[in-house]
């Protein structure tokens, strides 16, 4: 074989270890094709031009950075990042004038005499993801290195430099790689979140860190773009890497190497493995290896077999960058590219292959085919990026036919999650929905806790989950027991992250994924079964890190947020502020635009957290991004806590009655379900697409037509329904008004709204029933439900002990009480609502403070001070919570309600029926079911989805007359 220098073969070669040079030598393919963006239907990056600027001055914000260290990276980073529309030729040299240099902190460090000046390079580009978040990304090119000059401080000082500056949410180190496995192949791409170091120079042996590994534990890239960009847009290494091209190097290599007493016997298949046979270069891969470390060391290391194969891959900066990361508590990911495989130190017959040898056959792959190995990896780099976020619903929004291998309450799961029957809030495109995308959040593990026995759940702190690309939130079913005897029904879900204020800003939802060997559905199942009382936020402050930079509200001077209504659903909207030392509010606007990220407000509109200064951000677009760690916070809910205080009172019947274990839980023994399944901010037509039409639309789909509450209440046979508000009761009434009794019937018009229904279905004498009874093939169902109708529960003032009483009734009162009325006033323990010009016919209500023994304080006073007064006033006296527990009790006397006395302590009788919910052929929760309803025979596949359709098509009411309410 040839053993003399081919043409060109005194060019110096160059190894991912010496590759530092702002111009190193590289052979042979030196251009880069033209990205085919199209391809995958995604955009090129935009560059950012930063504006004038001094080496010293300190970098620009960026959400985040990529680092990036030889001068093959550099190119093809350049060219994927920045000027990807054309071929690109690394020897045209004009590509580099864009990039800005960086000194700020690096003049106590001398750099290597081959590298450019410390710290490096940079330029600023613009990635959209799929979601359309707009990621402002730091590329740059270090001139510092582990390996050479400044060594590993220096390293390190310049990444502190980069963070103090830039500030990014994560770094991504990528780059050049040996291989440290048999299947990994030249061109292939390494997705690591940990690395080894390893250390051996005396320039860093010094260093205690040699030996540590350092992982991320909270954030992954995301590779939902992988699969297309490894099919679409890879690099082919078999179109370069040749029979013919490979036998070149193999020349050169004996060339370079004439007097080694090993190369007489050694041939190219000596050196050949898959890892770089030009059969197995055809499909470049990119290989995610989450918590498979790379190893970096401060010295050349190249595999020769199994030794590395406990590492991902083998480079020479990451755990330093890692590590820095670590500590100053930015997240990190690390994108290899595989440009020098492993190479054996002996050959077939049993020849020792010298380290020289070994190094230059792994420089000369480098130096030839690292250009196009390096442009794959800048490919899979944007591919994380661009990758964040959805531009798809999670689920599909479908209508799954109802599977009759599983039981009614189980495929309300599937059908409630994946349904997109109004169009309203899941349009064909997602980013033509009117509300969203919001902060949502993923469990780690199926189940994150087993729930205990006594149906206790929930902490203010609750468990560590992960986010998930911003989303609306699906549609909910019941939460709670499906057995539960007591059932609460409402209109539909609260939006909470619409609401302008701290509350909203820091609100999120979930969005359960199947990753990690999880199962979205039964997550979405384990939570609404468990769900008690509380909903889920995130800390303010970790929102805050990720809003948007461009178009926040910035406050001009200091002062106090004084107002932040919010009239429909239009996503632009205003503030009002009140700047210290003006004497009126200013009004500023929010500049929100549909189909964009929406807009939050960073403080309240009451004290204490309502105070600005000048220069804080007001307002500001949010998108947190998917893949973080993160603590996810419980928020109690008034909504749900109006029911504590009415198990509070049954818990101490069923003591008195001789259970003192007695004790009672929202969602073990409450079940709440919405009559519509999605969320909205507020039921009025400006909310819900601004028109009666499109309420009715909403309504007919998700109670007639879907009928999930109705399918649900039906599997529940609940002991007692409470109805809360009118305007559910409205809506309830309406669909299915002619399964409803009372004698005489409930008021059509009631005086009092919610409170005149109310004390109609809390009288004992004249009861409210829901009732079904219907035959469906064959075969009975009948049920009766105890019917109590609320008042509106997210409002705790609706619940204060309180009088009410007519205007008519009220000026009466006072012409008789002049003095009384005199003495209602807060000093007294007594606030006085009167009726709004919005609303004139509203009662005027008398209301108690909230702390029982200072209303009973006041009521005492009232009794001593004015008798015949109080007197009158007991007449219009209300205790709701009194009078919602008073039907448990009466329930209880008559034994539709009892206590189960078990060893660990007890409880509350569930309904009549078997439930497979929390334990079927898709899930099984712990501990279930505690109370034996999966021994229970199921009713025939089918027969419960008949019955609600029965109900549905049989439950409108008659027509009534419209002064007496009777039948027509």
């Amino acid at each position: 074989m040839n053993a003399h220098l081919p043409a060109g073969a005194l060019v110096p070669l160059v190894t991912r270890h010496t590759d530092i040079a702002i111009a190193a030598p590289l052979r042979g393919t030196t251009t880069l094709p033209p990205v085919a963006w199209e391809r995958i239907g995604q955009r090129a990056p935009v560059r950012i031009a930063p504006g004038a600027r001094a080496p010293d001055d300190p970098l620009p914000r960026a959400d985040i950075v990529v680092i990036t260290w030889t001068s093959a990276e550099w190119f093809a980073l350049d060219h994927v990042f920045v000027d990807s529309a054309h071929t690109g030729d690394y020897n045209d040299y004009a590509w580099k004038q864009a990039w800005l240099p960086y000194t700020r902190g690096a003049s106590p460090y001398a750099a290597d005499a081959k590298s450019g000046a410390l710290w490096g390079l940079f330029q600023m580009v613009r990635i959209v993801d799929r979601s359309g978040r707009p990621w402002n990304v730091l590329l740059f090119k270090s001139n510092a290195h582990l390996a050479h000059s400044p060594w590993l401080d220096g390293l390190s000082a310049m990444l502190r430099c980069i963070v103090e500056d830039a500030r990014p949410d994560r770094i991504y180190t990528i780059g050049t790689a040996g291989g440290a496995r048999h299947d990994q192949r030249l061109g292939d791409t390494v997705l690591a979140n940990a690395a080894l170091l390893e250390l051996q120079r005396p320039q860093n042996a010094t260093s205690p860190e040699g030996g540590n590994m350092y992982r991320c534990p909270t954030w992954y890239p995301s590779t939902a773009l992988v699969g297309e960009v490894e099919s679409q847009l890879l690099f082919r290494m078999s179109e370069i890497v040749t029979p013919q091209s490979l036998a070149a190097l193999f020349d050169e290599l004996k060339a370079r190497h004439p007097d080694d007493p090993g190369l007489g016997e050694l041939t190219l298949a000596d050196l050949l493995n898959d890892a770089i046979r030009p059969e197995c270069l055809r499909t470049p891969a990119i290989r995610p290896l989450k918590d498979a470390p790379l190893l970096t060391t401060d010295f050349y290391y190249i595999a020769e077999g199994n030794d590395a194969h406990a590492y991902s891959c083998l480079e020479m900066d990451d755990a330093i960058i890692a590590q820095q990361a670590n500590r100053l508590g930015v997240r990190f990911a690390c994108v290899r590219n595989i440009s020098d495989p492993i190479v054996r130190r002996r050959t077939d017959r049993g020849t020792p292959i010298s380290e020289a040898v070994r190094a230059d056959w792994s420089g000369l792959i480098y130096s030839t085919f690292g250009l196009q190995t390096s442009y794959n990896g800048a490919l899979a780099t944007w591919a994380t990026i661009a990758g964040e976020g959805s531009a798809a619903y999670n689920p599909i929004r479908e209508h799954p036919p109802a599977d009759e291998a599983d039981p009614l309450e189980v495929q309300l799961a599937f059908q409630v999650r994946s349904c997109g029957t109004c169009s309203f809030f899941w349009p064909a495109d997602p980013k033509k929905r009117t509300y969203g995308p919001y902060t949502a959040f993923d469990f780690d593990t199926t189940v994150p806790y087993p729930a205990s026995a006594n149906g206790r759940s929930g902490a203010v702190r609750w468990l560590s989950g992960r986010t998930r690309p911003p989303a609306f939130p699906n549609g909910e079913v019941i939460d709670g027991c499906r057995k539960a005897p007591i059932m609460t029904i409402g209109i539909n879900p609260n939006l909470t992250a619409f609401l302008p204020g701290q509350t909203g800003a820091a609100w999120c939802y979930p969005d359960f994924s199947s990753d990690g060997d999880t199962d979205a559905w039964a997550k979405y199942a384990w939570y609404y079964r468990y769900r008690t009382v509380y909903q889920e936020k995130l800390d303010l402050d970790f929102v805050r890190r990720f809003m948007l930079p461009e178009r926040r509200v910035i406050a001009a001077r200091g002062g106090e947020v004084t107002g932040a209504a919010r009239i429909d659903d239009n996503p632009a909207w205003s503030i009002t502020v009140r700047y210290d030392g003006d004497a009126a509010d200013t009004t500023i606007p929010i500049p929100g635009e549909p189909g964009d990220f929406p807009y939050v407000l960073l403080f309240d509109t009451y004290r204490p957290h309502n105070r600005f200064a000048a220069g804080d951000v007001l307002a500001s677009r949010v998108s947190v991004p998917e893949g973080i760690q993160v603590e996810v916070l419980q928020q109690p809910q008034s909504y749900y806590l109006q029911m504590v205080p009415v198990l509070e009172r049954f818990e101490r019947t069923l003591r008195d009655g001789g259970h003192p274990g007695a004790s009672l839980h929202v969602g073990e023994d409450v079940c709440q379900l919405d009559m519509v399944a999605c969320a909205s901010p507020h039921w009025k037509p400006g909310f819900l697409g601004g028109s009666d039409a499109s309420v009715t639309a909403i309504v007919d789909n998700c109670v007639s037509r879907n009928a999930w509450a109705i399918k649900q209440m039906v599997q529940t046979r609940p002991a007692l329904l409470y109805i809360v508000s009118e305007s559910s009761w409205n809506m309830f009434h309406a669909a299915l008004g002619a399964h409803v009794r009372r004698d005489p019937p409930l008021s059509s018009h009631p005086a009092d709204k919610d409170y005149t229904l109310l004390k109609e279905t809390t009288d004992p004498e004249h009861p409210a029933y829901v009732e079904f009874d219907v035959t469906i093939d064959g075969m009975r169902y009948a049920h009766r439900t105890r019917l109590v109708i609320t008042p509106h529960f997210s409002y705790n003032s609706f619940f204060l002990q309180q009088y009410r009483m007519s205007t008519q009734d009220w000026h009466a009162f006072g012409a008789a009480q002049p003095g009384c009325v005199a003495a209602l006033t807060p000093q007294n323990g007594f606030t006085l609502v009167l009726p709004t010009q919005a609303y004139p016919d509203d009662y005027v209500a008398i209301q108690l403070p909230a702390d029982a023994s200072a209303a009973n304080a006041a009521r005492a006073w009232l009794a001593s001070q004015f008798p015949d007064a109080a007197r009158t006033l007991g007449t219009y006296f209300v205790d709701a919570h009194a009078s919602m527990a008073s039907v448990l009790d009466e329930l209880y006397a008559n034994h539709t309600l009892t206590w189960h006395d078990t060893d660990s302590g007890g409880y509350l009788s569930r309904n009549e029926g078997s439930c497979r919910f929390c334990v079927n052929r898709h899930w099984q929760f712990p501990n279930e079911c505690r109370y034996d309803k999966t021994h229970e025979p199921p009713p025939p596949a089918g027969f419960l989805a008949k019955v609600a359709r029965h109900l549905v098509a049989t439950g409108k009411p008659a027509a009534e007359n419209a002064t007496t309410g009777a039948p027509l």
